[in-house]
C-alpha cells in the first residue's frame, strides 16, 4: 500500500515558510527554508502544543473569573469624536469567558456529531463545563487533529481547524491574565496597520502584529526589508 504523500502542517510552525513560499510565486524570490510535515496532518510539535494548551485552558479560565469576579477597572469605549459609553466592570474578563467556554462547547458539540456520539449533557455550572469539555476534547483531539473536516485549514483568528481554535482561546486567555511569553517590542510600524504593535515573542520565527485587528506575520528578512525601507523614506524626508 503506498505511503500518503506528506504535507506541509497548517500550524503557526509554517508560518515563515509559508509567506517564503508566496514570496517565491509571486516576485520569484529563492529561499531556503523547508517545511514541517504533517504526521500525518499537524506536526509533532504542535500536536503536543495543542494537547498542553488544551490541558491548561481550565486554570487560566479560572483566573479569567478571578477578573471578572474581582471587577477589572472601569473604563470607556468608543472613539476619538464619539461619546464616550462607560464600561460595567469585570465585562472584560466576562466576554472572554464566554468566548473561551463557548467555543469549548461548540467544539465538543462539533466532533459528537461527527463520531455520531451521544449529546453532550447540559444545565452544569460553567466550571463543570469547562472540565467536562476539556476531558472530552483530550480523549478525543489525536482524532480531531487527522480527521476532523477542517483539520488542515490554516491557522487563523476564524479558523475552523480544532488546534487553532485551542490555540486562540489560550492566546487570548495568557494575554489577559499577562501571562504572555517575554515579548521584544519592535518599535517601527506594521505595514499593515501602521501601528507600533509588532513583537516578537521567545522561539518565535517571526515577528507578529498584536493589533487584533491585523494579525500580520513577518519573517526576519522581511522585518529588516521594511525597517530598510523606513529609514530610506525617512533620509529622503530629511534630505527635502
Amino acid at each position: 500500500m503506498p505511503h500518503p504523500i506528506p504535507t506541509p502542517c497548517p500550524g503557526r510552525c509554517n508560518a515563515a515558510w509559508r509567506k517564503a513560499e508566496q514570496q517565491l510565486a509571486l516576485q520569484g524570490t529563492e529561499h531556503h527554508l523547508t517545511p514541517q510535515w504533517g504526521k500525518p496532518v499537524h506536526c509533532l510539535g504542535c500536536t503536543d502544543r495543542a494537547q498542553v494548551q488544551l490541558g491548561e485552558l481550565p486554570e487560566l479560565v479560572a483566573a479569567i473569573w478571578l477578573e471578572a469576579l474581582n471587577g477589572t477597572p472601569t473604563k470607556t469605549t468608543g472613539t476619538i469624536g464619539r461619546v464616550s459609553t462607560p464600561v460595567w466592570p469585570g465585562q472584560a474578563a466576562r466576554l472572554l469567558t464566554d468566548h473561551i467556554v463557548g467555543g469549548m462547547r461548540d467544539l465538543e458539540d462539533d466532533i459528537r456529531s461527527l463520531r455520531d456520539l451521544n449529546a453532550r449533557r447540559t444545565g452544569r455550572r460553567e466550571g463543570a463545563d469547562v472540565t467536562a469539555a476539556t476531558r472530552f476534547l483530550t480523549a478525543h483531539l489525536p482524532w480531531a487533529l487527522e480527521h476532523h473536516p477542517l483539520a488542515g485549514e490554516l491557522y487563523d483568528r476564524l479558523s475552523g481547524n480544532p488546534a487553532s481554535q485551542i490555540s486562540e482561546w489560550h492566546r487570548a486567555a495568557e494575554r489577559f491574565t499577562s501571562r504572555d511569553r517575554r515579548l521584544e517590542h519592535r518599535r517601527v510600524p506594521c505595514p499593515r496597520c501602521e501601528l507600533l504593535t509588532l513583537f516578537r515573542a521567545d522561539g518565535d520565527d517571526y515577528i507578529e502584529c498584536r493589533n487584533i485587528n491585523c494579525g500580520l506575520l513577518l519573517t526576519p528578512l522581511e522585518f529588516d526589508e521594511h525597517t530598510r525601507a523606513l529609514a530610506s523614506e525617512c533620509r529622503g524626508i530629511r534630505a527635502a
